[in-house]
């Protein structure tokens, strides 16, 4: 009897340490940033085994259906994103995903450069 007690306690107890260590809930983190002509936002969604993210850059000025090719570069503590593209309505997403990878820390700031007409402005998003 007391050996089927202690086995029942031993395979709750390795039940209990399985399901704590596969319980590792995701976190996302919120940066932001902006320039004179440019603000953006950017989430990241971080597991275990993998980072996710998505976001975007928007230009602050009025004429946004003529900016033409923009070139946006997004540096951070383990790599960066370097995208050419041309905004739709003053606005490109982000979007980037690795897996396996070292992971972006709140307490690190993403840098961001943006060039286009002949213009570059450089700004921080930082963890909110």
């Amino acid at each position: 009897m007391k050996f089927r007690q202690l086995s029942l306690v031993i395979v709750f107890s390795c039940i209990l340490i399985l399901l704590a260590s596969c319980s590792e809930e995701d976190k996302t983190l919120r940066f932001e940033g902006e320039s004179e002509n440019w603000k953006s936002q950017y989430f990241l969604t971080q597991d275990k085994d993998r980072e996710n993210g998505e976001g975007s850059i928007i230009y602050k000025g009025t004429n946004k259906d003529n900016i033409g090719e923009v070139t946006y570069k997004i540096e951070g503590s383990y790599g960066s994103i370097d995208v050419t593209s041309t905004p739709v309505d003053g606005k490109m997403g982000i979007n980037d995903a690795c897996e396996g990878c070292a992971k972006q820390d709140s307490s690190d700031p993403f840098h961001v450069t943006i060039k286009w007409d002949g213009k570059t402005e450089e700004f921080d998003l930082k963890a909110k």
